[in-house]
């Protein structure tokens, strides 16, 4: 998919974003032009990228491009992050799931931008959750997502600016979810895509939300748990594509606590 057709699809997905949150799409759209004009963000990751490409020799996915010229190539998920975290502006927010450091980059960016609020992470390195025997993160990608844990820690390509607004935890989000206090106004799962895992985990962060917040789950096409969750608490999703690891599919959902049922589920960006 070209960058142009990419930009159509995630208007698509803003437009179908800002019907479900009843604001108004030229709100949504003005930050997600905000992003693609932000230089600062973008050339600090290329620099992190570039120095985890020559100094770890880290080619995967999309360290394989020696520049990224737009936040676009990112995928839509985290323009979804960002823009949401822009116009919610939580005081808190949760993510389980760091890897790289993708998503937890445009989320700090958002909440640097808004100069208030803090993201809480929670990841264990790729090489303590095999060397536990414990599932793989993304066990559909195979090893496209190892890295040397030795030299390399979750959230790698954070840049320093955005580190302040940033707490991370090393462990395992079903240990570490009970001992946080809260209340969150945001979270997003991108860990163990696995039925019983997120099913698990959504359910232990459910209790710690505010009663309006945003919950929001990666690669759902992978398993029934963001499903059975939703089912479980009356919830009706928006679920959205992304123009990731393998084109069109339906791979994000989005709920928020305080729809109830005269809400109505959309699938967008088909083409």
């Amino acid at each position: 998919m070209d960058i142009q057709d990419t930009r159509k699809c995630n208007l698509w997905n803003l437009e179908a974003l800002a019907r479900y949150l009843a604001v108004d799409v030229a709100t949504l759209i003005g930050y997600y032009e905000e992003l693609l004009d932000d230089q600062q963000l973008l050339r600090e990751l290329n620099g992190r990228m570039n120095t985890v490409r020559s100094q770890h020799g880290f080619i995967k996915g999309i360290f394989k491009r020696e520049e990224v010229s737009s936040a676009d190539w990112f995928a839509f998920e985290r323009v979804l992050l960002y823009v949401l975290l822009r116009h919610l502006r939580p005081t808190l927010a949760l993510e389980t799931g760091v890897y790289y450091g993708g998503n937890t980059a445009f989320m700090l960016a958002a909440v640097h931008r808004n100069g208030v609020g803090k993201l809480i992470s929670i990841d264990l390195p790729d090489f303590r959750i095999r060397a536990e025997g414990g599932t793989e993160r993304h066990p559909l990608v195979g090893d496209s997502e190892y890295y040397d844990g030795a030299s390399l820690s979750p959230g790698f390509i954070v840049p320093d600016y955005l580190r302040p607004h940033w707490e991370f935890i090393e462990g395992d989000s079903h240990r570490m979810i009970p001992k946080l206090s809260g209340p969150f106004d945001f979270y997003i799962h991108d860990s163990d895509h696995s039925y019983g895992f997120i099913h698990k985990e959504m359910k232990l962060v459910r209790s710690k939300m505010t009663p309006s917040a945003v919950m929001v789950a990666d690669d759902i096409d992978w398993s029934n748990g963001f499903y059975a969750f939703c089912l479980e608490q009356h919830l009706h999703p928006l679920l959205l594509t992304d123009n990731g690891k393998d084109n069109l599919r339906v791979r994000i959902g989005l709920t928020k606590l305080d729809h109830a049922n005269n809400r109505v589920t959309e699938i967008t960006g088909a083409a």
